[in-house]
């Protein structure tokens, strides 16, 4: 018979990069994420980093201010870690004060790694060594903390806390974010239970988490989502279109058997996916992980509507693709567009492909069920082409193309490197 009221109840929150007032975009969305985990009652709080920007200290004042008005006599169990905003002060130059002064804003002792028990379980909190990355000295004192949660208890979880994701786990971590460092520490550990910031990923994607020799997952952000390793055409230096759209956290709860992790869009005041509830077996073993890689093979390709339209519109000297979203099958993460250009015998090959991150992230009320795209390079007046969009699930499977020829009048006059109309 399962357990019905879990031992702990978690609130995770990241990535604010606040500054000091009420005003400010990711402290408004802290104080909503706050009211959605005091109507829990939480007895647990993480904050996984960039916390304040530039570790002003005011902030991390207001910040203490929030949680008491929320929480009065019944303040939540903290447990933080620094990120890279938090620690980026240029002075005091030397790393070591500034981290000190981060400590004392989160109200921790100045150690790394910081260690504590928690109602039974063990919670780890892990800095980077310059606030960017973790040094090969550093990592000793993380396994021995790790060593000595293991001997504490062999099979419950361990939740390590650091604001860099472990290499080549969650989206995100992949490329330059992602620490090889603690990937080599914590593959040692299948008790881990990973939760990191930094990479602004929002939660909709399912990549958001991992299972592989431990558990690891991405905390999202409550300041503006990014998708930096698809290199999309239609995000700016990873930063997502509509990116304040993206303001999430998660709620965990931790029962004897398994933990339960839900996902919030905080300005919406609704769980994510309530159907698709993140649930980890425990104690945890790799060989039954639900959360490895391979459920790729499990998802299913998103799929236009039969009478789905696609069409062209020339623009000022714009070209913009028209077509309707997916309705069947897994959610449409991206669209990916082929142009060929047809020659007398026919279609010649493709030569352009571009993908482009869809809107699934987006508040509910505004999702387009139409999606607009701009092409990032010119056409050749008086050329035919043939246009095919597929849409891709999270993991990367395609659905079935949408398919149109189109001649480009003669007329036609790229304007690539002009402003664009206000109305665009």
């Amino acid at each position: 018979m399962k357990q019905s009221q879990p031992i702990l109840k978690v609130g995770i929150v990241s990535d604010i990069q606040g500054l000091p007032s009420e005003h400010d975009w990711g402290i408004y969305n802290l104080g909503l994420a706050l009211d959605i985990l005091a109507q829990k009652q939480i007895d647990t709080l993480i904050m996984a980093g960039d916390l304040a920007e530039n570790g002003n200290p005011l902030t991390y004042r207001l910040y203490w201010k929030m949680i008491r008005d929320r929480f009065g006599e019944k303040m939540p169990r903290h447990v933080a870690c620094e990120g890279n905003h938090d620690c980026n002060r240029t002075f005091p130059q030397d790393f070591a004060v500034r981290f000190a002064e981060v400590c004392r804003g989160l109200h921790r002792e100045n150690v790394n790694p910081w260690h504590a028990v928690i109602d039974g379980y063990d919670f780890i909190a892990f800095a980077a060594s310059d606030g960017m990355h973790y040094s090969e000295a550093s990592l000793p004192a993380l396994e021995a903390a790790l060593r000595k949660a293991v001997e504490r208890d062999h099979e419950k979880p361990i939740f390590v806390i650091t604001h860099f994701p472990p290499e080549n786990t969650v989206s995100g971590s992949h490329s330059e974010a992602g620490s090889p460092e603690l990937l080599k520490v914590l593959e040692k550990y299948s008790q881990a239970v990973s939760f990191s910031g930094h990479t602004h990923y929002p939660l909709e994607d399912e990549r958001t988490i991992w299972q592989g020799a431990f558990t690891a997952v991405e905390t999202s952000t409550l300041a503006y989502g990014c998708a930096t390793e698809e290199q999309a055409v239609n995000t700016v230096n990873g930063i997502l279109p509509f990116a304040r759209e993206v303001t999430q956290m998660l709620y965990m709860e931790v029962f004897s058997d398994r933990l339960e992790i839900h996902r919030y869009n905080v300005a919406e005041q609704r769980e994510i996916f309530p159907e698709q509830l993140w649930r980890v077996k425990l104690p945890y073993r790799p060989e039954e992980a639900i959360y490895a890689p391979e459920r790729r093979l499990h998802r299913q390709a998103p799929q236009f509507a039969a009478d789905a339209n696609i069409l062209m519109r020339l623009d000022y000297g714009y070209v913009y693709l028209i077509f309707d979203g997916t309705c069947e099958g897994d959610f449409a993460q991206f669209y990916d567009v082929e142009i060929s250009e047809r020659n007398s015998d026919g279609d010649g090959k493709t030569f352009r492909q571009y993908r482009y991150i869809s809107h699934f992230y987006r508040l509910e009320k505004n999702r387009e069920k139409r999606l607009f795209y701009k092409l990032p390079d010119a056409l050749k007046a008086g050329g035919k082409y043939r246009f095919r969009v597929y849409p891709v699930e999270s993991f990367g499977n395609r659905g079935k193309p949408l398919e149109m020829f189109y001649e480009i009048p003669s007329c036609y006059v790229s304007r690539e490197g002009v402003p664009l109309y206000p109305q665009e």
